[in-house]
């Protein structure tokens, strides 16, 4: 029986959070007890908010669903039978009131409907019984552990079950929207009830392994604040000192806070804890090469092949370190080698032939290309062949293994529909970029990849108009600011997305000392394109001219933490360092200036103002 489990409504009062997840539970409980057919089926919603459009969840009444709502849903989904319900709390209580009811298709009452009240003393028993009523409704044969009178739920303190509930509601919410989520959203409450969980109970595994999974969450998605995520894996750690994942997940937090020193060590500390994890020797290799230690990246990719299987997956890394300490020819040896071991593997000859050619073997690199396109499952070869093909006049075959690669799969990879775009463009098919673009567009993550695609799409759409932000351009390059102003302004509207127009608009209002406008300027191209260092320069230098000297520090110190370290950067960030009293940290970045760029005249003056 296929059944199809509706998150819980909540009503006025009670935890969404709770609702949901209290039957996702039992869900994921009863499908991996009996592998049955027994779907949870998730309401994320999309929302416009002053970031764009983000994700939601939804809670879609606050009491039980109407017949005809659920007969929608049945036309919907291929499913035999729904399962939806209400749950009910009173704040201030201890008490819950649920109600499920279980549907058929057809008929206007429901096939069965039960209602029982519990307080959280009795919250364990309530799901259990809950799981058994599904399982009867999927037609699952319960295992003993769960067909007796008790069930495991990983700890016995019923306050810490539902802190951890909360906690994983949230972490399902960043999964599921891949951290698109609204700027209100405040990642806190959730890390607080984790924490609480583990406290409460410190051998309930299943809330120490949601803390450190949504404390790595947030930090690949950059959410929240750091001394929080900080202090939750600190006190993770000391709980249990003999786990790695602590440390390895506080590595991931300070590598997203832009420390890779910090984030070297502690990926060393949890190699001290667990030193037979080739996964740990890997990113080890991955953080000394972003620090410029491609030796001591080398031997830890050699480490981390040791202690892998016969598939070798730091291959990959140990071949990127050869190839930038000039040992290219060193890489193709390790490809033959697994590719003799697994000679069906369509990925290891791909890698084989760019390795050769890359290598200078080019002929070679061609030949095992060819003959890797008759081995099974070869979309990845078609992937690496096709820019080899653009780049030597084959055009036309690679749009073909582009197209064979979106078709199967490909549509929602943002770097294979831009290299399809730049192929489109090379055969002189730019009618058909747009909708490649436009597709971008909906499926990227990042705002600074949505900003590149949108500037590509108004200069193939509205050509005219982007050509006189390119003739601004050149004006600019000549020092007609005001002729850069005076063109630009009436475009403002139409190209308001085009991020080339308002880094032109900033630097000219700057240039002619109109820093209101230039601030106006420099903030937009900021929203429209957040990873561009020119708009937090232009808007540090406006902010200066106004006067308000600590938030142009500000906006250069958000530069410097979030982008990558540029001397533009850090001279714009000295000199707000200097001019809003922080003299200590700009005569420290003047240091650090002159030993990156040595014996520079033009750089003397600036840097003597931050060193004053």
């Amino acid at each position: 029986m296929r059944l199809a489990v509706l998150p819980f409504n909540a009503a006025a009062g009670t935890p969404p959070s709770l609702a949901r997840q209290f039957a996702n539970f039992a869900v994921e409980t009863l499908r991996n007890a009996t592998q049955s057919d027994v779907n949870f089926v998730s309401y994320l919603a999309q929302v416009e908010t002053s970031a764009g459009p983000k994700g939601a969840f939804v809670n879609v009444s606050e009491t039980l669903l109407e017949r005809d709502w659920l007969q929608r849903f049945f036309g919907e989904v291929e499913a035999e039978r729904v399962m939806d319900g209400l749950l009910e709390h009173t704040p201030g209580t201890a008490s819950f009131v649920l109600t499920t009811r279980f549907h058929d298709p057809e008929g206007e009452e429901p096939l069965e409907e039960f209602k029982f009240e519990f307080d959280r003393s009795q919250l364990f028993e309530s799901l259990h019984y809950l799981i058994k009523q599904m399982a009867k409704h999927a037609g699952a044969t319960l295992p003993p552990e769960l067909a007796g009178e008790k069930m495991e739920f990983g700890t016995d303190d019923p306050e810490a079950f539902v802190k951890f509930v909360e906690g994983y509601d949230a972490l399902m919410y960043l999964q599921q929207t891949n951290g698109q989520v609204p700027p209100e959203f405040d990642p806190e409450p959730a890390l607080d009830a984790l924490r609480e969980a583990f406290r409460r109970d410190h051998d309930f595994l299943g809330a120490y392994e949601m803390l450190i999974q949504y404390c790595r969450a947030l930090a690949r998605f950059r959410l929240g604040r750091f001394e929080p995520v900080e202090r939750a894996l600190q006190e993770a750690l000391e709980a249990e000192p003999k786990d790695f994942k602590s440390a390895f997940a506080l590595a991931e937090v300070y590598e997203a806070a832009g420390n890779p020193q910090a984030a070297k060590e502690w990926i060393e500390k949890a190699i001290e804890v667990e030193d037979k994890e080739p996964a740990l020797y890997a990113r080890l290799g991955l953080l000394q090469t972003h620090l410029g230690m491609p030796n001591n990246a080398e031997k830890s990719f050699r480490q981390a092949l040791e202690l892998e299987g016969p598939e070798k997956p730091s291959t990959d890394y140990l071949s990127m370190v050869l190839f930038q300490t000039g040992r290219g020819h060193e890489v193709p040896p390790l490809w033959k080698e697994l590719c003799a071991r697994f000679p069906e593997n369509a990925f290891y000859a791909g890698k084989l032939a760019m390795a050769l050619i890359q290598s200078g073997e080019e002929k070679e690199g061609v030949e095992v290309f060819e003959k890797a396109l008759d081995l099974p499952e070869n979309l990845f070869v078609k992937r690496a062949y096709a820019p080899y093909l653009v780049d030597h006049a084959d055009v036309d075959r690679a749009l073909d293994f582009y197209e064979d690669c979106l078709e199967q799969g490909g549509e929602g990879d943002v770097q294979l529909n831009f290299e399809y775009a730049n192929a489109l463009q090379k055969a002189d098919r730019e009618f058909e970029i747009p909708p490649v673009l436009k597709r971008i567009l909906q499926i990227a993550p990042d705002q600074n990849i949505k900003a590149q695609a949108q500037a590509w799409l108004l200069e193939i759409e509205q050509k005219k108009r982007t050509d006189l932000v390119e003739k601004a351009r050149q004006k600019a390059e000549a020092g007609d600011f005001a002729a850069v102003v005076k063109e630009l302004r009436p475009l403002k509207n139409w190209l308001a997305d085009y991020w080339k127009l308002w880094i032109l608009l900033a630097n000219a209002h700057n240039r002619l000392n109109e820093p209101a406008e230039a601030e106006e300027a420099a903030r937009k191209l900021i929203e429209v394109f957040p990873g561009n260092e020119a708009g937090y320069i232009e808007l540090s230098n406006a902010l200066t001219s106004l006067g308000n000297l600590e938030e142009a520090y500000m906006a250069a110190r958000f530069a410097a933490s979030s982008l990558p370290t540029t001397p533009q950067i850090m001279i714009t960030l000295g000199l707000a360092a200097k001019r809003a009293g922080h003299s200590d940290e700009a005569k420290a970045i003047a240091e650090q200036i002159r030993r990156a760029i040595p014996d520079n005249a033009e750089l003397q003056p600036v840097l003597a103002e931050m060193e004053s």
